[in-house]
């Protein structure tokens, strides 16, 4: 397998699980409202709390991991390097305007992993780490589906193959919200 493909496979499994967790953090956070589980929810808030904690950090990261510079790292520069050459001046400039919108979010984004997330920093608290990065949720949701639109371009311009996702992760929360209901 070669390395555009072993990227663009990685990328997948990225904004794939980023996907999941974003939704079933959406979903709990909106199950929250429900009155009949709000009763079941305080027998279990530590579990809860924790729970949607670890979502919300796992989303942070793996946005964080598609996003960041590095060489040695699947991310969407890496996987847009071993495609050089290849990208047609159309497909440049779709990606030039798709990575233009997602900028300002990526740097939310890298506050939050930066200084709360993935390192705790010493002169922020972390409400003062959110209220600096000002992310919104309909923003991480944007900002996954822009990082897809990437992918999806560079493999269906470039690599003329085709990536699908939508593994919503809603379902299985609901899911388990009924079974703590009943």
């Amino acid at each position: 397998m070669d390395d555009s493909t072993r990227l663009r496979q990685g990328l997948c499994r990225l904004l794939t699980q980023a996907e999941i967790d974003f939704e079933m953090w959406q979903a709990m956070r909106d199950e929250k409202r429900n009155k009949k589980f709000q009763g079941k929810l305080k027998r279990y808030s530590r579990f809860y709390i924790a729970a949607e904690n670890a979502l919300f950090n796992s989303l942070i990261i793996i946005l964080y991991k598609t996003v960041e510079n590095r060489k040695d790292t699947i991310n969407i520069n890496s996987y847009k390097k071993s495609l050089t050459g290849n990208i047609s001046e159309d497909t440049q400039f779709a990606l030039s305007e798709t990575e233009k919108r997602i900028k300002p979010l990526v740097t939310k984004i890298c506050i939050l992993r930066n200084n709360t997330v993935g390192h705790q920093s010493v002169s922020l608290a972390a409400g003062d780490v959110y209220d600096k990065a000002d992310l919104w949720v309909s923003e991480i949701s944007q900002l996954i589906n822009d990082l897809q639109e990437l992918v999806y371009i560079l493999a269906k311009d470039v690599q003329d193959t085709h990536v699908t996702f939508n593994l919503k992760g809603t379902q299985s929360f609901k899911n388990l919200v009924d079974d703590l209901t009943c």
